[in-house]
């Protein structure tokens, strides 16, 4: 259902809202499960004084989630060290929150199904090699797949997934996380949020870092001391190259316009992020011994 009132349309389904001179985001969800699932968490985190959230609202439709406008809040910023150090406390406090709550025996969330989406991330990518190809050549598409294949064969190997189980935001992408004009940081959009071991989203959190500073995964490492407690089974996470397989499947999801702007970016993108991956898996490999 559309909001009523003085409106504007940020994408297909989230509008910015104007009421008696007051700023609202409306986000509107296509199922019911998902909304209660975001209102409940959100619930239980306000409970928990979590502050790194925005406030929601009452409404009067199950499907609608409203929340305080953040105005002057933007992005983090990967490049800049004060917002890698700030978003990665701020999602240590997120999965410290299973010391307060059990988060794996709420009905409404799901363990994060990291290697089957993994997989099928890899053959999904496998169908578009040919397309991929016309952008990239041959070798460049070889890599990423031989990359990808041995990667999850250590994982197989090694990733569990009931390993302290907290609750894990399930989409740490820049956008996600912003920074208010306070400046403190505030996750938003914890559609896809989960259950899983906190080491697994940090190693998603790194996979989003990496490509903001040259993939130089030991300088990451030395600025975050708090890195150097992962266990070996989320260091090898960061072995599979999981940008690379999803910006070239979303690649393919959109218009031949947005195509043309967005391969500028993704060729250049996908060359640097191979450069790097050989030392990448040698330092991984390194600090896992």
């Amino acid at each position: 259902m559309k909001p009523e009132g003085n409106i504007e349309q940020i994408n297909s389904n989230v509008w910015k809202l104007e009421k008696d001179g007051c700023f609202f985001s409306v986000k509107q969800y296509e199922f019911s499960s998902t909304a209660l699932k975001v209102k409940t968490i959100h619930d239980t985190l306000r409970c928990l004084s979590f502050p790194h959230i925005v406030p929601v609202l009452p409404t009067d439709h199950n499907l609608t989630l409203m929340q305080p406008w953040l105005e002057g809040a933007r992005s983090v910023n990967f490049k800049r060290r004060a917002d890698r150090t700030d978003s990665l406390e701020a999602l240590t406090r997120l999965h410290e929150t299973s010391s307060l709550i059990n988060w794996s025996a709420e009905p409404y969330l799901h363990t994060y199904p990291l290697l089957a989406k993994w997989e099928s991330r890899i053959e999904s990518f496998r169908e578009l090699r040919e397309s991929c190809e016309v952008h990239i050549g041959k070798d460049n598409v070889d890599d990423i797949i031989f990359y990808a294949t041995n990667a999850m064969r250590i994982l197989r190997q090694t990733y569990t997934d009931q390993l302290d189980d907290t609750l894990l935001h399930g989409d740490v992408v820049h956008h996600n996380i912003l920074r208010d004009n306070l400046g403190i940081i505030r996750f938003i959009d914890f559609d896809l949020t989960c259950t899983g071991p906190a080491g697994t989203e940090i190693a998603l959190w790194i996979h989003r870092v990496l490509p903001q500073i040259d993939y130089d995964i030991e300088f990451l490492m030395n600025e975050q001391p708090s890195l150097q407690m992962l266990d070996n089974s989320s260091k090898s996470l960061l072995l599979y190259p999981n940008e690379l397989l999803r910006e070239w499947i979303y690649f393919f999801t959109l218009s031949e316009v947005a195509q043309e702007r967005q391969v500028k970016i993704l060729i250049p993108f996908t060359k640097s992020a191979l450069s790097h991956w050989p030392k990448l898996w040698y330092n991984v490999e390194r600090m896992k011994k």
